[in-house]
């Protein structure tokens, strides 16, 4: 067996898979074998002195049954590719990728050590009346039996998931925290009208649609950096004044400038969906990094944590009228926005840690080192 760590995941890796590729190769030579589906242009190839095999195959983003074929074309193609590789340990993220190490682990490597990842949780495995549903859940716990690594993103996904379908041993928590590196000459606005910024995939139409109503009548400003929605917002920027949309962006070049152009981080998404429910992006720990007060909707985890430490507000999804109300008040209120921004400073070194990412080099020494039989 080669001695090596490869990386199977469904999307051009974006800057969480980039920090754990870099924590990878400082133990391991690193492989890295991806989908490219021609959806979402939005990040690039970061870790560059790795081995990286980039498997093009177009598919529907939004749509699973539409992406069955071309699921069994990236399928077949990946598992040739972890055939030739023979890694010692698999990293791998979400059910389809875990489906294809598993498959590789019961046909072709039985001594491999599965490493699984799961920063959010599908819709069609969370719910709950399902026909679908019950089948995928029942089939991720068979494959479970042979993850030796859970990490999750948030806390939630255990209580509300994985410890329900049995898995009973611990877990190792790495939140999507941003690398200091990127952000070392972030400088913040100090100038000019308030801005509110959503930076990163653009997905949820109606909240995006809804950020852009509650901001027509007002003198505020929006900034959306990112890709998504098909162009819908770069074609709505052309008719709004307020609006302004930067488009793909280097994430590692150019996060820490983004950043600098607003005010407040706009993290609202569809608090229906059961995934939103529970999960942390990664705009959390960016705009605590940044100072930045942050709105995210109402009865979800996210929206728990921005209320215990103070560091934002929470707003109803699909209410126009409240998210309107919200943004005047930051953008007027400056009693409130500076108590928002002095709970970001006074958590930040509490919460931007590097110990979760020294806790996932230390579990990829320890199965490096595992006996295969085990």
């Amino acid at each position: 067996m080669n001695n090596n760590i490869t990386f199977l995941i469904s999307h051009v890796p974006d800057p969480r898979f980039n920090k754990r590729l870099r924590i990878a190769k400082k133990v391991l030579p690193t492989n890295l074998v991806y989908w490219n589906r021609n959806t979402i242009d939005l990040w690039d190839i970061r870790v560059e002195d790795i081995n990286n095999i980039e498997l093009k195959i177009k598919a529907n983003y939004t749509n699973p049954l539409k992406r069955l074929i071309p699921t069994v074309k990236f399928s077949l193609k990946a598992l040739k590719k972890l055939i030739k590789l023979k890694p010692n340990i698999i990293y791998t993220g979400n059910i389809d990728m875990l489906l294809i190490t598993y498959l590789y682990k019961s046909f072709f490597n039985s001594n491999v050590k599965i490493m699984y990842e799961i920063a959010d949780l599908h819709e069609m495995l969370i719910k709950e009346k399902s026909l679908i549903s019950r089948s995928l859940r029942s089939l991720e716990k068979l494959m479970l039996k042979d993850v030796m690594t859970l990490i999750l993103t948030s806390h939630k996904f255990y209580e509300n998931y994985y410890r329900k379908i049995g898995w009973n041993k611990s877990y190792l928590f790495i939140p999507n925290l941003p690398n200091p590196i990127f952000f070392e000459g972030y400088q913040k606005k100090t100038e000019g009208k308030f801005t509110v910024g959503f930076i990163g995939a653009i997905r949820y139409e109606n909240q995006m649609k809804n950020l852009i109503a509650a901001t027509e009548s007002s003198s505020i400003e929006l900034f959306f950096a990112g890709s998504g929605l098909n162009n819908l917002i770069k074609n709505i920027s052309q008719e709004k004044e307020h609006v302004t949309y930067y488009g793909k962006y280097d994430y590692e070049k150019e996060i820490s400038s983004l950043y600098g152009k607003v005010d407040c981080i706009y993290a609202v998404y569809d608090s229906k969906k059961n995934n939103v429910k529970i999960a942390l992006p990664n705009k959390l720990y960016e705009a605590i990094y940044c100072e930045l007060p942050i709105i995210v909707a109402k009865d979800t985890y996210l929206s728990e944590l921005v209320e215990e430490w103070g560091i934002g507000v929470s707003v109803s999804s699909d209410n126009l009228l409240e998210l309107e109300k919200v943004i005047n008040q930051l953008s007027s209120d400056g009693e409130l926005y500076t108590k928002l921004v002095d709970n970001c400073i006074k958590i930040k070194n509490k919460i931007i840690s590097e110990q979760y990412l020294q806790q996932l080099e230390r579990e990829i020494q320890l199965l490096n080192f595992t006996e295969d039989n085990l």
